[in-house]
């Protein structure tokens, strides 16, 4: 087993003792600490291993684990494998359409708004009573601060 493998078995060993020994409110503390200090990346390969996957297939690591903040729009998993079998620029075209510049919590993202994404296209805000859609694409889950953004987990890959 290779030692990103091991680490992440070991963080979620250790959220599951806290869950059944202490309770779910500090496990819930804990994995928001952990967040918050994980960058874009970790979180993307500690969730998601096919996005990150994909994200290093196309070249965007180096972006995701830096400084600067950035909003990650996270396709799901089933969507993503998918993008398995095309071309890295084809990939980063894609994926680089599900990255905005800056860190925009859910509600951030106001009505009506275009927000410019790393691929240099816009995407449209359209906020309803209960949710918020990214093009037509549902945010099913919002809001996971890191230390450098915010994650967003839709319910589409956003079609450019």
């Amino acid at each position: 087993m290779n030692l990103l493998k091991t680490i992440t078995l070991a963080k979620l060993a250790l959220i599951t003792v806290l869950v059944c020994g202490v309770g779910q409110a500090h496990a819930h503390k804990v994995v928001t600490e952990y967040q918050e200090r994980s960058s874009l990346l970790q979180y993307v390969i500690d969730t998601q291993p096919t996005l990150a996957n994909l994200l290093t297939k196309a070249g965007l690591t180096p972006i995701l684990s830096g400084n600067d903040t950035y909003t990650l729009l996270a396709p799901p998993e089933q969507e993503l494998k998918n993008l398995e079998n095309e071309s890295p620029q084809k990939i980063r075209t894609i994926l680089s359409g599900h990255i905005l510049k800056g860190s925009y919590k859910e509600s951030d993202l106001k009505d009506g708004a275009t927000v410019e994404t790393l691929a240099g296209t816009k995407v449209t805000i359209c906020r309803k009573k209960d949710y918020t859609l990214v093009d037509g694409v549902r945010i099913v889950e919002a809001n996971k601060v890191v230390k450098n953004g915010v994650v967003h987990a839709l319910g589409g890959i956003i079609k450019s």
